[in-house]
């Protein structure tokens, strides 16, 4: 076999190789919102101004993980929060980093299920993999217990000195000015990300409304003819 042949192969297998990863990544990441899957940069149409940030982050990974920076979105709900979170975590793993993206609801649910070894080895791979994603932060410290979960997650990660990025429907007052409990949580969070403010119209409220006003138009007599 010629020299070129067995060079060819051996990048095929690599791409294969990756690929596969790629996608164990993904459902692993996307397990609970299989429609993040496909959440890429490209996907934008200019309705999340705040995705520039998520692409400069990307672009200067190298640098943010050398230098332990994260991002904190915030801002009302339906604003592009999560979205944007996840264009980031699909253009990371792209680019093979391993990336876990979770809710700190989920990981409750998860961590209260767990033996004591099985409870160890998940705070590992939250505290160890390239780029911890925790969405929808703030909302599940209902009970002490809730807040003790939360608080071993995110220091772990703050003490491995990876970075992480946290979306948030609080705002910045609320995070700065919480309880005690609350705050040596928030603390670690607000010292690590940079902020940035997704301040839009809700992307849900106009895709309900773009929806609605389609089915008037399907259910009125002499609405749209039938395909």
């Amino acid at each position: 076999m010629e020299t070129w042949d067995r060079e060819a192969l051996k990048r095929e297998a690599l791409e294969q190789s990756k690929a596969k990863w790629v996608a164990r990544m993904r459902e692993q990441m996307f397990k609970s919102a299989q429609e993040l899957k496909n959440a890429t940069f490209d996907k934008d149409k200019g309705a999340v101004p705040q995705l520039a940030w998520a692409r400069r982050y990307v672009e200067h990974w190298p640098e943010m993980r050398r230098e332990n920076i994260g991002l904190l979105f915030w801002g009302p709900s339906g604003t592009g929060k999560t979205f944007a979170a996840a264009c980031i975590a699909n253009a990371l793993v792209e680019r093979e980093v391993g990336v876990r993206m979770i809710t700190l609801g989920d990981a409750l649910v998860q961590l209260f299920g767990m033996n004591g070894e099985e409870r160890v080895r998940y705070l590992e791979s939250l505290s160890s993999c390239g780029l911890l994603i925790l969405d929808d932060f703030g909302v599940e410290r209902r009970t002490p217990y809730a807040r003790e979960q939360v608080y071993e997650i995110v220091n772990r990660r703050y003490l491995s000195g990876r970075p992480m990025v946290v979306t948030t429907n609080l705002t910045l007052e609320e995070l700065k000015n919480a309880d005690r409990d609350d705050s040596r949580i928030n603390d670690r969070v607000l010292e690590r990300c940079v902020p940035v403010c997704f301040d839009g119209d809700s992307l849900r409220r106009e895709k309900t409304a773009e929806r609605v006003m389609r089915m008037r138009a399907l259910l009125t007599p002499d609405g749209p003819a039938a395909d």
